[in-house]
């Protein structure tokens, strides 16, 4: 069973509950009143192709997913090194499901209580913090149906989720001027001074490639938690900021498609292919990309594009990321791992690391399914 909806009675035909646009109203206005009025029903945010759904249960979030794949604990155990690739297929036999798996885990010393709570603390910003911060964005809200689908469950007080957001959203703002993006790549200055011992963890990984993401990855933090270290640093005078290479970021992105298109074809699917073709233009187009592509190849580009390279970065890893969740739930993992998989095999060093530092190859593969949350249905 791959998830759950629960429907509420009555026609499906019908329209949502509630509907707008976040100005008039925050996030934080939406997340209270359906607390406080304990309802039950689904949340949906959509910003351009970026959505998510929130679903509630008598005013407690349970439960979020999005249009692309949410990371579950065991995978964020891998990237902190917690837990090897290896033996995370060694253990899956055994232990199919993720609560058994991280039980085992825990039983056997391999990870400790706080190793989990901080891998929970990264899902909900990459789940829900983040939230905050979307503009422009519409919503609704269905009372009675409850989707319980390709996401992660979801146990902390939602009050404490909303306080907990607005204060991100305030010092995020003070970030902003110089970290615009979590695509943002530091360099250390030449500076003789002393580094102070909360942030040397971070300094030590400032090498002027890795972005403040992909720093967070490397030491286990949240990229909030990154951030704020980094933007700390630089008021020390410690690193400075260092626009990502707009060429290499184009390339990047002109090989990835144009990879997926081919393997697509090369794999029989090409009914696929031309529909990720399709969804490609159409992406760029409602996004305010130059890029085209045609029978397979981009004879456009995003060189002339009025967006700065972390804003193309960001629209980049959001395609990508989209279409990877949906391939992973159309194939095989032979085929979805194998569509960017000659791309990275064949690609130059530099390539390669801005493959895995843009997530659009997954060098750890598929991990397991996530569980599903059960639910009946009623029908009126």
């Amino acid at each position: 069973m791959s998830g759950a909806t629960t429907k509420r009675p009555g026609n499906d035909s019908l329209g949502p509950d509630l509907e707008g646009r976040l100005g008039a109203f925050t996030l934080s206005d939406l997340l209270q009143m359906i607390g406080y009025t304990h309802k039950t029903g689904t949340l949906t945010l959509i910003q351009g192709w970026n959505t998510r759904t929130i679903t509630f249960e008598r005013g407690r979030i349970t439960y979020v997913a999005a249009g692309s794949r949410l990371p579950t604990l065991i995978e964020l155990l891998v990237r902190a090194g917690r837990l090897s690739g290896r033996e995370l297929e060694q253990l899956q036999a055994e232990h199919p499901d993720e609560e058994s798996l991280l039980t085992h885990l825990l039983e056997r010393g391999r990870i400790v209580p706080e190793d989990i709570e901080r891998c929970r603390e990264q899902q909900l910003e990459v789940a829900i913090y983040t939230l905050f911060l979307w503009r422009n964005c519409r919503f609704t809200f269905r009372a009675g149906e409850c989707l319980y689908e390709d996401g992660i469950p979801v146990s902390v007080d939602s009050l404490q989720l909303v306080l907990e957001g607005t204060r991100r959203v305030d010092e995020w703002i003070q970030f902003s001027p110089v970290i615009p993006s979590v695509s943002v790549i530091f360099r250390r200055r030449k500076v003789e001074r002393p580094i102070p011992p909360e942030l040397d963890t971070i300094y030590q990984q400032v090498d002027g490639q890795r972005d403040v993401a992909t720093i967070a990855r490397e030491v286990g933090w949240t990229q909030f938690e990154t951030a704020r270290a980094l933007y700390r640093l630089y008021r020390l005078g410690l690193v400075e900021a260092v626009p990502p290479n707009r060429v290499k970021i184009i390339e990047l992105f002109t090989l990835a498609v144009e990879s997926i298109y081919l393997k697509l074809v090369l794999f029989d699917y090409p009914r696929v292919a031309l529909e990720f073709e399709q969804q490609l233009n159409r992406f760029a187009q409602q996004h305010g990309l130059r890029v085209r592509m045609a029978s397979g190849r981009v004879i456009k580009t995003d060189r002339e594009t009025p967006l700065s390279s972390t804003e193309l970065i960001d629209l980049y890893k959001l395609f990508i990321a989209i279409q990877n969740n949906k391939f992973h739930k159309l194939f095989d993992p032979v085929v979805a791992n194998g569509l960017m998989e000659g791309l990275y095999r064949h690609a130059d060093p530099e390539l390669q690391q801005m493959l895995r530092m843009y997530e659009f190859y997954e060098i750890e593969g598929l991990f397991p399914r996530r569980p599903t949350k059960a639910s009946t249905s009623s029908s009126g």
